[in-house]
């Protein structure tokens, strides 16, 4: 499946990983990707999905346009958040000394392809 494979692509070439998860806004995951096994990342995109929605309510409010990324900085981890399309996301927890920027980028490249599926 498409969804798993981009997760993997992502994960090999990122140093600092430990998972990834392409959600939907109702906390429904199409595919996951574990790298450490201390990584919950179900529960990370539940959880931050609720603080998408709010994200995007405040953007709206401000007239601030669409939100398209969120980063959450943690003393453990990093939490990267793309939205794909309006209900679809892709989730990454990385290591704070991970490769967040080359994580990014990929992630990134992997959202047209990612929007393809879901047309």
């Amino acid at each position: 499946m498409i969804f798993q494979d981009i997760l993997q692509e992502i994960c090999a070439a990122t140093t600092g990983i430990q998972g990834s998860v392409i959600m939907g806004m109702d906390g429904i995951s199409i595919g996951e990707q574990i790298v450490d096994p201390d990584c919950s990342i179900q529960t990370v995109g539940i959880e931050y999905a609720n603080a998408i929605k709010s994200i995007q309510n405040a953007s709206k409010s401000l007239n601030a346009g669409e939100v398209t990324e969120v980063i959450i900085h943690t003393t453990s981890s990093v939490f990267i958040l793309r939205l794909i399309n309006p209900e679809y996301f892709i989730a990454l927890a990385l290591d704070p000394d991970g490769n967040y920027g080359k994580a990014r980028y990929l992630m990134r490249l992997a959202i047209p392809r990612l929007v393809g599926e879901f047309d």
